[in-house]
C-alpha cells in the first residue's frame, strides 16, 4: 500500500458543505420570469464556483442583434416584395430576432433546469464533503477521500486488538497491542511493566496482506505451560485469516482458519470478533484483573481452569448477516455454528464468554443502529422455560440506542460503544440473562473518536495494587490514543502511542 496524505481530526476530517446560494438577476422583459433556483456547490469545485460568480440559473444570458439597426432602408422608388403584408426585409429581420430569442430562452431553460436536476438529486444532499449520501457512515479514513490516508503513524481507520503478555511471567501490566501501520502491515507494540511501550517497527510485523482498515481480534491463553496467541484479520481478498504464535516457537504461523476460505463482506468497515471460550484463560499462574462479580481476593486465582476451552468467532458475511464459528483446543478445523440475520455487518461485535455450563453473551448492532445484548445459558442440567430457554440465543430486554452505524464494540468490566456524536461511552453491565440491566454509564471524555474508529478495551492490574480501565482508539487518524482511568472512579488521562514511521 502506498503512502498517502493523512487525515485531520474528527471535526476536520468530515466537515460540512459551505452552501452557496446563487441569486437570480432580473430577467429581460422579453423572457419569462422563472422561479429562483438555489443549489449548493462544493468549494472543491472551482469550475462551479467560477460559474456561480458569472451567471445565475437564468436571466443573465443576453442575446444582442446589432444588425437590426444597421440595415439601410430600401430605395423609395422600388416597390418591395411583401410577405404576410410585411416587406420582405422587415419580415426576415423579425424572423431572425424571433429565432435568436427562442435560442436564448432555450439556453436559459437548459441551464436553469439542469441546475435544478442537480440540486434535487438525492445523491447531492449530504453533510460530508467527501462522499455522497449516507454511505459515509460505513467509511473511514482514505475510503472517504484519498487525502485522508496516513503518511505516518498508524493507518487511518486501523483495527486494534489487545492480548495479555503476562502468562507465567509473574509480571503485572504487560500487554500487546496489534494495529495496522500506515504502510498497511499488521504490527504489534508491547506495554512493559514500567508502563513503557516497545515495538511497532518493521521488526514487529505479523502480516503484510491485510485489507485497508481490517478489523483485528486477538485471543491469548496459557495451557500446559505454553502461552499462545491467535490473531484474526481480513486479507486484501476479503478472506478471514488466522495467525498463531507461542512462547514455544516465537514464530507467526498460519492457523487452520486461513485455509477454510471464509469470505467476508466486501466493505471498508466490517464486523469481526473472536472470543475466548473457557474458564478464565487457562493455567493458574495467569495474572489478570478482577472479573465481573469477582473481588480482588480471587482475582488472580484460577484453580478451576478446566480443560474444555476454545474460541467463538463472528464475522460479517453480508450487509445484514453474520456467521458464527467455533473451535476447541485440539481441533484441526473450525466448526460452523449458526447464522445471525438482521444485524449491521459494518459494526463490530462484543462478547463476554466463559466456559461450559455458564451463560455466554454477545453484543451486536441491528439495522436500526441499536446495540443488542444476546445471552445463551449453556447449563444443560437446568430446566428450560419460555422465559429462560437453555442452550438457545435469546435477546435480552436491554439495548443501547443511537450508536454509530460502524461502531466497534468491546467488553472488559464495562461494555463500550461509540455514539453518533463520536464519543466513546462505557456501560456498567449487570449480567443476569433475561434480566440483564445497565447500572449507569460513563464517557471517555477526553476526545471524540474519528467516526467509526476501531477500539479495543481491557482492564489492567497496576503496581499500586489497584486496577485501571484502558481504552485504545483513534482521534486523528494516524494516532493511537491510550486512555486510562481507575476501575471505580476518577478522571481519564491519555497519551498517544509513538508509532515508528518505518
Amino acid at each position: 500500500m502506498s503512502n498517502q496524505p493523512r487525515t485531520s481530526g474528527f471535526r476536520e476530517a468530515i466537515s460540512p458543505y459551505d452552501e452557496q446560494t446563487h441569486s437570480t438577476a432580473s430577467t429581460p422583459p422579453s423572457y419569462q420570469q422563472w422561479p429562483e433556483i438555489t443549489h449548493s456547490v462544493s468549494p472543491q469545485d472551482p469550475a462551479d464556483m467560477s460559474f456561480a460568480g458569472k451567471h445565475g440559473p437564468i436571466g443573465d444570458i443576453s442575446v444582442s442583434s446589432p444588425g437590426l439597426e444597421s440595415i439601410p432602408a430600401s430605395p423609395p422608388e422600388r416597390k418591395s416584395a411583401r410577405i404576410c403584408g410585411l416587406k420582405r426585409g422587415l419580415f426576415l429581420l423579425l424572423l431572425v430576432a424571433a429565432l435568436l430569442g427562442a435560442i436564448a430562452l432555450g439556453v436559459g431553460l437548459g441551464v436553469g433546469l439542469g441546475t435544478k436536476r442537480k440540486n434535487e438529486s438525492p445523491a447531492q444532499v449530504t453533510t460530508n464533503t467527501t462522499t455522497p449520501g449516507n454511505s459515509s457512515d460505513y467509511l473511514v479514513g482514505g475510503a472517504l477521500d484519498p487525502a485522508y490516508y496516513s503518511l505516518e503513524g498508524a493507518f487511518n481507520g486501523s483495527g486494534l486488538a489487545l492480548a495479555s503478555q503476562s502468562f507465567g511471567s509473574g509480571e503485572y501490566g504487560e500487554l500487546v497491542l496489534y494495529f495496522q501501520h500506515h504502510s498497511g502491515s499488521i504490527r504489534w507494540q508491547r506495554l512493559t511493566p514500567n508502563n513503557g511501550w516497545l515495538g511497532g517497527s518493521a521488526s514487529e510485523v505479523v502480516a503484510t496482506d491485510a485489507k485497508n482498515s481490517t478489523p483485528l481480534s486477538a485471543v491469548a491463553y496459557s495451557l500446559n505451560g505454553i502461552s499462545t496467541w491467535h490473531l484474526f484479520y481480513v486479507d486484501n481478498s476479503n478472506r478471514l485469516r488466522e495467525k498463531i504464535n507461542s512462547n514455544a516457537t516465537n514464530i507467526w504461523e498460519e492457523g487452520s482458519l486461513t485455509g477454510e476460505n471464509h469470505l467476508v463482506l466486501d466493505a471498508d468497515q466490517v464486523g469481526m470478533q473472536a472470543c475466548w471460550y473457557g474458564n478464565d484463560y487457562g493455567d493458574v499462574d495467569y495474572k489478570h484483573s478482577p472479573l465481573p462479580d469477582q473481588d480482588n481476593s480471587t482475582a488472580n486465582s484460577t484453580t478451576d481452569s478446566g480443560t474444555d476451552v476454545g474460541m467463538h468467532l463472528w464475522y460479517a458475511s453480508g450487509d445484514t448477516t453474520f456467521q458464527q464459528l467455533g473451535w476447541r483446543h485440539g481441533d484441526k478445523n473450525w466448526t460452523y455454528q449458526q447464522e445471525w440475520d438482521d444485524k449491521n455487518g459494518h459494526a463490530g461485535v462484543g462478547c463476554y464468554s466463559w466456559g461450559k455450563g455458564t451463560t455466554t453473551y454477545v453484543m451486536m448492532v441491528n439495522s436500526h443502529n441499536t446495540a443488542e445484548i444476546w445471552w445463551k445459558d449453556t447449563n444443560i442440567n437446568a430446566t428450560s422455560t419460555s422465559a429462560h430457554p437453555i442452550n438457545q440465543w435469546t435477546n435480552s430486554s436491554v439495548a443501547i440506542n443511537n450508536v454509530h452505524p460502524s461502531t466497534s464494540l468491546g467488553y472488559t468490566n464495562a461494555f463500550y460503544a461509540q455514539g453518533m456524536d463520536g464519543w466513546i461511552t462505557g456501560y456498567d453491565m449487570v449480567w443476569t440473562s433475561e434480566n440483564t440491566t445497565i447500572n449507569g454509564s460513563f464517557k471517555v471524555d477526553l476526545r471524540q473518536g474519528i467516526p467509526g474508529t476501531h477500539l479495543s478495551v481491557t482492564t489492567l492490574p497496576d503496581q499500586s495494587g489497584g486496577d485501571s480501565l484502558c481504552v485504545f482508539y483513534q482521534t486523528e487518524g494516524s494516532d493511537i490514543m491510550f486512555a486510562t482511568r481507575d476501575l471505580v472512579q476518577g478522571a481519564w488521562t491519555a497519551a498517544a502511542l509513538v508509532v515508528p514511521d518505518s
